[in-house]
């Protein structure tokens, strides 16, 4: 009986132990995902409703620019976003940048996905 515990108690440490932490492994940096064109989300928590164009076109995109969406970094009006040395006074806005600046800003409330998505697209595109 006291085997089959210590062994129960052994083999997820073993296991667990061998698995790599994605924290902790040496992935990409914010100055390496700078290199190429960097999404960036800047949302208004107080006016949400208002996203939602947003949010239907972010999901259409993410279907042709999956890697774009993933490292796509998302501020609330409150947060800080100086390291990327933009200015944004109206929420929401999504904008495209690269490393010599903003390539697309799109800001406030629109009407249709397409007005989002078209900008965004050919922004991204190689």
């Amino acid at each position: 009986m006291t085997k089959s515990i210590l062994i129960a108690f052994i083999i997820p440490v073993i296991i667990l132990s061998s698995c790599e932490n994605v924290l902790f492994s040496q992935g990409t940096t914010d100055e390496e995902l700078t290199k190429d064109k960097q999404l960036l989300f800047f949302s208004d928590d107080d006016n949400i409703d208002r996203e939602a164009v947003y949010y239907d076109a972010l999901l259409d995109i993410k279907k042709e620019f999956p890697e774009e969406i993933e490292n796509m970094k998302v501020f609330s009006e409150h947060s800080d976003s100086k390291q990327y040395e933009v200015e944004v006074d109206i929420y929401p806005s999504l904008l495209v940048i690269d490393k010599d600046g903003v390539v697309v800003h799109i800001e406030g409330a629109v009407l249709t996905k397409e007005e989002i998505m078209e900008p965004i697209a050919n922004a991204l595109s190689p």
